[in-house]
């Protein structure tokens, strides 16, 4: 084989190898974006994730009855800005909930859960201040 013909093949490789890359990449543009395709990894994570979720929306009104029988965190709770400060007292007032313990994410369902009870309990008071007069 001559030298022009070395240099011809090689560079038929060269594009052939760029056109593979390239094909490669298409490929899993097309497989990750328009056909959805994620790996297993992703797939357990996202699992566990919404297992989570689930657990801690069932376990929120369980901390919410235990807080709200805590009179002295309640009351920190009241005095409490909204947001964050109101997480870290829940999760300082009720540590766990069985063998689970309060992370921040059950912490935020447990405050909108103690909220909308505190919000419930003033509005039966108001309505039953103005059915008494």
């Amino acid at each position: 084989m001559d030298y022009q013909q070395r240099e011809a093949l090689k560079q038929k490789v060269k594009i052939g190898g760029i056109g593979v890359v390239a094909g490669g990449v298409a490929w899993w543009i097309v497989l990750v974006s328009i056909l959805g395709w994620v790996s297993p990894t992703t797939v357990q994570q996202q699992t566990s994730n919404a297992v989570q979720t689930k657990v801690d929306q069932v376990l929120a009104p369980f901390c919410a009855d235990r807080f709200m029988a805590n009179k002295d965190a309640l009351a920190k709770f009241t005095k409490a800005g909204e947001g964050y400060d109101r997480n870290d007292i829940v999760q300082n007032a009720v540590p766990k909930i069985g063998p689970t313990e309060v992370d921040y994410q059950l912490a935020a369902l447990c405050t909108v859960a103690i909220e909308a009870r505190l919000k419930n309990a003033s509005q039966n008071v108001l309505q039953d201040t103005s059915k008494k007069l």
